[in-house]
Order: C-alpha cells, then structure tokens, then sequence
C-alpha cells in the first residue's frame, strides 16, 4: 500500500496540539540525551583515572581526589552560572577576568582594614552589580552578549593588573579558616563548589524558572509570544552568573592566600568548554547541570594526570586538547545518533497512524 504525501501530512497534523505555553515550557533534553551526552565524559574520566593510577598508585586516594575537587571549585562555579546562561541563548567571556579583579580587589580592601566578612559580602555584591548591568544592556538594550564580554573581560583583566600593580597581594590571613577548613569530612571549598552544583540542578531542572530558560534558549521570539517575560528571564541569568562570579572570586582568594591579577585567566574558555563537553548547545535550548559538572571534573582530572605522569609544561595544552577533541567527539557521534533515531521513530509512528489510512486499530481509551 502506498502512502500519500497528503495521508502523511494528516497524521503528522492528527497529534493533538499541547497548546503554546505548555509546549514551550516543556521543551528540553530528555534522559537519553543526558544519557548520551554524560557517558562518554563518564567513560574518559573512568580510564583516564586508572590509566594514571597505574603509573602513580597515589592517584586514586581519598586525599587526591578531594585535591582535585578544591582545584576545581572555582571552574566548576563558574560553569553553574555560565550553564544557565548558554542554556538560556547568551554567554559571557568575563568571567575569568572577573575572577581575578574580585580576588584582587578583596585582597586589597583586606589589607586596608576590611573584615573578612565585609570583603566577602562586597564581592558578592561586585559581581551581582556586574551581572545586573550586563544583563540590562543586553535584554533592554540589545546588545550582543558575546561582544559586551568580550570588552568586559578586557577591561577588568586591566582593572586588576592596575589595582594590583601587576604583582599578587598577599593577604595569608585572610579568608585562611575557609580556604583550609574541613566540612562534613570533605575540604570546605569543595563542599561549596558541590552545594552550588546540586541547588544549581534542582533550579534548573525542577523549577518553573529553569523550564523558562530551556524554552527562551529554544527561540526567545516563541517564548515571548506564549507569554514569558523573555527580558526579565534574560537579566535574570545574568545577575545568578554574576553572583556566582562574586563567589568564584571568594573561592579564588581563600584557595590561594592571595589576589592574584592573572588567577582567573583562560577560565572563560575553560568554562564554555566544560559546558559544552557536558551536552549544551551554543544555540541554547539544551544542556543539563551533571553534564557541566562531570565536563569540570574531566578538566580537573586531565590536570592532576599531567602532574602525576610527571608531563612536561609543553605537552600540558597537546594533552589537554587531545582528550577535549576525543571527549567532544565521542559525545557529539552520540547525540547524533540518538537524534537520528528519534526523529526515525517519530516518523515511523506518523506513517503507521489511522489517519493515514492504515488498519491498524489502536486501544480504545478508558
């Protein structure tokens, strides 16, 4: 029996509509896509770990394994915020810099007589006061994320160089209880940087706001049309970002005893690109918070193998991006054939439906 171009179309037509506002709250990644974006990092974590624990019985240690989680508190901060924001459509390319002129500038109020206390509440408020700004220019005024932090980046990576004098401050009391503390058995640090994790998933996930975003990262003209406040959404995710930067700052000067004018440099690359190992789309629409966390502990893990396998500076980026290619690779092939598979059951089940004139009788409904 042949199927016409009409009979297709009809039962393509036959599915009844979920309506606008349901349809674009609803539209996001499924646990297969979760699925297939976080099981190749899982995989190239697992055998990158007992390949160097092989050569280094040291590596896989209680002691190590919390070093690697403070080495990567500050990152995988960052990529909680910068989550939300690719997700949503936008991105932001200061945050690194942002990192280093938090740490520097509390560093200095420190060592002009501010408590510990005030200087971490003022970062905080620093990097929220930036999000928000950033977040007004680009929902109220149009301009492009990407080229507004790119100059911000440039402009606060000079802001600390000044504000420093181009050479670390050191501040070995300030902040030391937190940069040195133990937490429920784990390092302090890496208790926060898990805890923003986990409150950064359930937002995103299990909350009517987190749905907003999948959809205005999806197409923020239909979001605005099913009547989300796509503006409001937008200066949103950037004030969290920013609060998040303020945080990975706090983190930066408690980790290194120090505000250093260059701490915080590449992380933006670093961050983008742990988001997007993890399964989001540049595009935005698609993403999910395990996958941006297993994307940092990949990074966090490919530096500790360099130091215990005793690799060269040289070899460091060779190394680092080979496994990046190999890891994005394998995720990318994989999304691919997942999609490819379920667009083929979409439309197998479209052709079999009565509308197209097959026989085939369905249930009736109870």
């Amino acid at each position: 029996m042949t199927v016409s171009e009409e009979q297709v179309t009809a039962g393509a037509l036959a599915e009844p509509p979920a309506g606008p506002r349901r349809s674009i709250l609803t539209r996001r990644g499924g646990p297969n896509d979760l699925l297939r974006s976080a099981l190749p990092l899982v995989v190239v974590i697992i055998a990158l770990s007992l390949f160097t624990n092989s050569h280094n019985a040291s590596f896989l240690t209680g002691d190590n394994i919390d070093n690697i989680l403070v080495q990567s508190a500050v990152l995988g901060i960052l990529v909680v915020g910068q989550t939300f924001l690719i997700i949503g459509g936008e991105v932001d390319l200061s945050v690194g810099s942002m990192v280093s002129f938090t740490s520097v500038l509390g560093a200095w109020m420190y060592t002009h007589g501010w408590s510990p206390v005030v200087v971490a509440v003022m970062l905080l408020v620093v990097g929220t006061g930036v999000g928000l700004l950033w977040g007004l220019l680009v929902a109220h005024v149009g301009v492009p994320s990407f080229i507004l932090t790119v100059g911000g980046l440039g402009f606060f990576s000079s802001l600390a160089l000044i504000l420093s004098q181009n050479r670390p401050i050191s501040v070995a009391s300030v902040l030391g209880d937190l940069g040195f503390a133990t937490w429920l058995g784990l390092p302090a640090l890496a208790v926060i940087f898990l805890a923003v994790c986990v409150v950064g998933a359930v937002v995103l996930h299990s909350t009517r706001f987190g749905r907003q975003v999948f959809a205005v990262g999806s197409s923020e003209q239909t979001a605005f049309l099913a009547g989300l406040p796509t503006k409001r959404i937008t200066v949103t995710l950037f004030v969290v970002n920013g609060l998040l930067v303020g945080l990975a700052g706090i983190v930066q000067l408690a980790r290194l005893s120090a505000g250093d004018p260059t701490s915080g440099a590449g992380l933006e690359l670093s961050c983008i690109a742990a988001v997007v190992l993890g399964g989001a789309a540049l595009t935005g629409g698609r993403g999910s918070m395990i996958g941006g966390l297993l994307g940092t502990l990949l990074f966090g893990v490919i530096s500790a193998s360099l130091v215990f396998l005793n690799i060269g500076g040289s070899w460091k980026d060779f190394v680092t991006g080979a496994v990046l290619i190999f890891a994005v690779t394998m995720a990318a092939a994989s999304y691919k054939r997942g999609r490819r598979s379920t667009d083929t059951a979409r439309t197998r089940r479209r052709l079999l439906s009565p509308a197209t004139g097959n026989s085939t009788t369905r249930t009736p409904r109870r």
